[in-house]
């Protein structure tokens, strides 16, 4: 059975959140965040919530945080069965859910542990410094399982590209994508789209549009037996005033994060893994996430592209602790082979 520091450790490790829930929470509630801000230097990163606002929207919680409840909150919580948390609270707390109560109690969470004191929270406290210090990885014990993966593009490399395509209709597949993403899976990758959509973010295509020509693609390949394993997408485009055009930044090319959320979530090994796209910034998304083998599709624009190219090559050039960049150019398809 985990330890509570085994859980809020893992819990820091995969970038979540200790929720405490403000609504009738312990009277020691100082004595229980003041360490957090002292005794670590903000290193576990915390939230206080009430449930009006959780209830409401405002903010949400995710399925890496962990939702922390007292004894204190469980008359109050009204809990008694998961089918009734689904109902209510279960809507809006995602992620483990810890009860430290000496009370039998069928509230729906994870694990209850023993009826806390400020003594045995400084004590718990006291464990995770050091498992932080000493303690494995988890990402340690991740790599140990990872497989490459084939990173595309969507636009002029799974489909034709049509500027703010928002008609199902007009989609249709390169030629040569889907032997490309035969021989990928044949040779066990995983296969995964990674593409800037900034048509969301500027308004112009709406989100049941994106919906649908994505989904036209997923059929055109279902219909010839093939598959994409995972697709991320990114709306974000700056200045721009509608909201999916602000939310989360760091997915837009050539940031790397949607490769990063790739990664985490298929558990993909980089160092083998390929990007196929047809613009600098798709190349230098990957080479920022640890993509090792990088290619470049040709298009009507590929002359800017290599030029870009080269000038971010010849910036590293000179940083000799970063990783090198290098890259190569695809006339078709069917000229790569993995």
């Amino acid at each position: 059975m985990a330890t509570c520091e085994q859980i809020i450790t893992d819990t820091i490790q995969l970038g979540g959140v200790l929720v405490f829930i403000k609504d009738q929470g312990p009277d020691f509630s100082r004595e229980l965040l003041a360490p957090l801000r002292t005794d670590f230097e903000n290193q576990i990163p915390f939230v206080v919530r009430d449930l009006k606002d959780l209830r409401s929207g405002k903010y949400k919680t995710r399925a890496e945080d962990l939702i922390l409840f007292f004894d204190h909150q469980i008359d109050f919580l009204h809990i008694k069965s998961e089918s009734s948390i689904e109902s209510s609270l279960g809507q809006i707390l995602q992620g483990q859910r810890i009860l430290f109560s000496d009370k039998q109690s069928e509230l729906a969470v994870d694990h209850i542990f023993p009826a806390i004191t400020v003594a045995g929270w400084s004590a718990i406290l006291a464990n995770i410094k050091r498992e932080l210090v000493s303690g494995v990885s988890l990402y340690e014990y991740a790599n140990a399982q990872e497989v490459p993966c084939l990173f595309l593009d969507r636009d002029n490399v799974v489909v034709h590209n049509i500027p703010y395509n928002r008609e199902a209709s007009q989609v249709e597949l390169m030629p040569g994508i889907v032997e490309l993403i035969d021989q990928a899976h044949k040779k066990g990758y995983w296969v995964a789209l990674v593409t800037n959509q900034s048509g969301i973010g500027r308004g112009r295509i709406s989100w049941l549009e994106y919906k649908d020509v994505h989904q036209r693609m997923m059929a055109l390949l279902a219909e010839q037996k093939s598959w994409i394993d995972d697709c991320m997408w990114s709306s974000f485009i700056e200045n721009e005033a509608v909201t999916e055009g602000r939310l989360r930044p760091s997915l837009r090319k050539p940031r790397s994060g949607m490769f990063q959320i790739i990664h985490e979530k298929l558990r993909t090994k980089l160092s083998e893994s390929i990007m196929i796209g047809d613009s600098a910034s798709d190349l230098i998304a990957a080479h920022s996430a640890g993509v090792a083998h990088l290619f470049l599709l040709h298009s009507e624009k590929v002359s800017a592209e290599i030029q870009t190219l080269k000038e971010y090559q010849g910036k590293l050039q000179k940083k000799p602790q970063w990783t090198q960049f290098h890259f190569q150019v695809l006339d078709k398809l069917k000229d790569f082979s993995l």
